[in-house]
């Protein structure tokens, strides 16, 4: 009985880590989510992130970028819908049917999307111990580094430090938090350094976290030499350009396809999600 009290209170101290600075609430994002979809089931979940995401990609994507993007997605589609497994299931619906139990209790800080949660799906397809311990590891594919860079930050919470950094790497809650607190360093330099819009920042972030930010900075600052207009939109038209120029380059396509591949998986969720509502009606 001990044994099992001391569990329960490792999880709730872990649901407070994450709701840390949280407002289940008020959200910077409430605006963009019908009522229909506000309570709390495994679809209407998933509708709110359709809802969000693609607010997001409408919002900072226009013109030619919109374009580009568009023919991304329709040219990775193929690789996130017949992406089985042994059994025949599409490997992201499974992911999201094991992680949903957890994710279902995550409330994330007031100015965060819900949709950075699909990351884990596409970097490990939610798994503990997938990847490397000594590269990229656990559910958010971590660097080891990254972790202990964040242990040794002052807004880091002390409860958190005191786990390795393989256990935090291979835990969905821990890791989740690390993983959150750099993504909020990335979208504090594309937000409140560079002063991109809400939206265009999250994008930012969100590709910087596969490709690295270094990376993005890099375009944005050829892009100002060029003296082209810095916005998500046309960085990603400018990337979509250099791609096209040397297709043999992994890691150009890995970027250009990053944002597609989330957009498709998150869609094949959503289909997955109303084919078995039908199939409920059905009975």
């Amino acid at each position: 009985m001990i044994v099992q009290l001391n569990n329960y209170f490792f999880y709730f101290l872990l649901i407070l880590l994450l709701s840390q600075n949280a407002n289940a609430q008020t959200s910077d994002w409430d605006f963009i989510i019908p009522d229909k979809i506000q309570s709390p089931s495994r679809a209407h979940y998933i509708e709110r992130n359709y809802y969000l995401f693609r607010y997001f990609l409408n919002n900072s994507l226009r013109s030619q970028g919109q374009k580009d993007f568009e023919k991304v997605i329709d040219r990775v589609r193929r690789r996130i819908f017949w992406k089985l497994d042994k059994h025949k299931k599409n490997v992201f619906v499974d992911a999201f049917e094991r992680s949903y139990p957890q994710i279902k209790h995550y409330q994330l800080p007031k100015n965060t999307p819900q949709i950075i949660l699909l990351i884990p799906y596409i970097e490990s397809l939610w798994r503990a111990k997938a990847g490397s311990p000594e590269k990229d590891y656990g559910y958010w594919q971590l660097l080891g580094s990254i972790v202990e860079e964040i242990k040794t930050l002052p807004s880091t919470s002390p409860y958190l430090k005191q786990f390795s950094i393989d256990k935090i790497r291979s835990h969905h809650l821990l890791s989740t938090r690390v993983a959150l607190l750099h993504l909020q360093r990335y979208y504090f330099y594309f937000h409140h350094k560079r002063g991109f819009n809400k939206t265009d920042s999250w994008l930012f972030t969100m590709l910087a976290y596969n490709w690295g930010s270094g990376n993005v900075r890099r375009l944005l600052a050829e892009m100002k030499h060029k003296k082209i207009k810095q916005n998500f939109s046309s960085f990603y038209h400018y990337l979509y350009q250099q791609q096209a120029k040397d297709k043999d380059n992994r890691s150009l396509r890995s970027a250009v396809e990053y944002l597609p591949h989330l957009w498709n998986i998150l869609l094949v969720i959503r289909q997955a999600e109303k084919q078995t509502k039908r199939r409920g009606r059905a009975r």
